[in-house]
């Protein structure tokens, strides 16, 4: 048994750490950016309101000097539009007048309000108006026009300086410096929101993490007890832990070698109870076997010589006949022997055999009984030999075994249909039938030694035949469906490495 699991490997205390360090830094990131976010909102704040402060000022310092700029022109005797030429008004100074009490334009920077006259304040103080008084036609000005009436007595009389500015510069700067304020917000705004995101899907990975590490190993051993419960007991549950899933692991690895050391048991004593009863049928039914066997062949001698047909025809046919009888009995004694000799490898004699001849051969010697059931017998010979090397007889008997399988599966008749074809270095025999099938239970069965769903024989006939194609280094498969039919599949190899005689 494993040792008891310290506290500090268990998966208890695993998790406690490591939620208690994802909370550590996800309070020291909050912290951080917090920080970071607030001193960027100072900032930006503190540079929105330099921007707003710095337009004003410029507003007002271009204003002194339009201001300034129209009282040294009442002294000069140029003009505004002379001495200020183009792109050398302020930023946010439009035009500069200076006209009489009345309003006649005495100087301007536009040549064209020369002498002409424009709306002027009643009274005599400074005021600001939101209008242009230069282009007072235009209702809708672009420019966001402010006008400043400066009254100024001098010796000449009164004068006015009207300074007409534009605010869109200064509302652009504003503007901007607000722009610039709401997009900082924004960019925080995003940096809280995917920080937050971050930390949740930080959180979920790391549940999932834990999760995959906690349920993992408990999937592998729900499927080890599966593999178990189905009995297959040749593995390890392959869990390396030092917490209590690992403790669980070794604990259940030591089971399965504890099951695999029993069955193992059993399955030898078994072995050897069954190897105790083959050998007492086997012995009982060779000898049962072999003296009628003698009897038959001698007394087909004895036909053969005595009672053959005078007709030269009918003396051959019935000389083939016998000679196919005596090739069958032969082809038992050679079983019996087998039976006799079991638990020791077949002596097989290696040749090239033909099985498209030697399946024609085969359903030759059970057509008669096929014609007796009103079985029709067809064999599609293809083009080309399709050789193996292989014990004609042991072959011989093992298509046999399939043939009268498939006739006894048809007693009221049906088609019993074989074919032989080569693929990818195989020659396959398909012998295939139209009877009763064969059930799935079954199927998983039927090459078992003494399993038989017939009423008579000993159940060998199938298990002979899959040791003999085996033999072979072949394979046999069968398909099959109930009311349908069956067909079994040979399988062995179109060439040798060497030719053999005997192994």
């Amino acid at each position: 048994m494993s040792e008891k699991v310290k506290f500090l490997t268990t998966f208890r205390a695993r998790l406690i750490l490591l939620l208690t360090s994802f909370l550590l830094i996800t309070l020291a990131l909050v912290f951080i950016l917090d920080n970071w976010s607030r001193k960027r909102t100072e900032e930006a704040v503190e540079a929105h309101r330099n921007q707003v402060a710095e337009s004003l000022n410029i507003g007002y310092y271009d204003l002194a000097l339009a201001i300034n700029l129209a009282t040294q022109s009442l002294e000069s005797e140029r003009y505004l539009y002379d001495s200020l030429g183009p792109g050398e008004l302020p930023r946010t100074i439009e035009n500069i007048v200076v006209t009489e009490e009345n309003g006649k334009v005495r100087d301007c920077t536009l040549r064209e309000k020369i002498d002409q006259h424009i709306r002027v304040p009643v009274v005599k103080t400074f005021q600001v108006r939101s209008e242009d008084p230069l282009h007072e036609e235009d209702a809708s000005h672009e420019h966001a026009p402010k006008t400043y009436y400066q009254p100024i007595n001098t010796a000449s009389g009164v004068f006015w300086i009207v300074i007409v500015t534009t605010q869109q510069s200064i509302l652009n700067r504003v503007e901007d410096s607000s722009k610039t304020l709401t997009s900082t917000n924004k960019e925080l705004a995003n940096y809280r929101l995917a920080a937050t995101t971050g930390l949740l899907v930080m959180a979920l990975a790391l549940a999932v993490v834990i999760g995959w590490r906690f349920t993992r190993p408990i999937n592998k051993l729900a499927a080890a007890a599966q593999r178990v419960a189905a009995g297959e007991l040749d593995f390890s549950v392959g869990i390396d832990r030092s917490d209590e899933v690992g403790q669980l692991a070794a604990t259940f690895d030591e089971m399965i070698l504890g099951l695999r050391a029993k069955i193992e048991l059993e399955e030898k004593l078994n072995q050897s109870e069954r190897a105790a009863v083959i050998g007492r049928l086997t012995q009982s039914v060779a000898h049962e076997i072999r003296n009628p066997l003698n009897v038959i062949n001698l007394s087909i001698d004895h036909v053969s010589s005595k009672y053959a047909p005078e007709d030269e025809r009918q003396r051959k046919q019935f000389t083939r006949i016998l000679s196919s009888i005596k090739d069958e009995i032969g082809r038992l004694k050679h079983m019996v022997n087998d039976l006799l000799n079991y638990g020791r490898p077949a002596r097989l004699t290696f040749e090239m055999i033909d099985m498209r001849e030697l399946i024609d051969d085969t359903l030759s010697f059970v057509r008669s009984q096929a014609d007796e059931q009103g079985v029709e017998v067809t064999f599609e010979d293809g083009e080309g030999p399709a050789e193996v090397l292989g014990d004609r007889e042991r072959l011989k008997s093992c298509l046999s075994n399939i043939a009268i399988n498939a006739l006894q599966a048809m007693p009221a008749g049906g088609e019993l249909h074989a074919w032989v074809e080569k693929s990818n270095g195989l020659v396959e025999v398909h012998i295939s039938d139209t009877g009763i099938g064969i059930s799935e239970e079954a199927l998983t069965k039927i090459f078992e030694p003494y399993y038989s769903t017939k009423k008579t024989g000993f159940g060998l006939g199938l298990a002979v035949t899959k040791n003999i194609v085996e033999e072979h280094r072949g394979m046999v498969e069968v398909l099959s469906e109930l009311d349908r039919g069956t067909t079994f599949i040979v399988r062995l190899p179109a060439t040798a490495d060497e030719p053999e005689t005997e192994i």
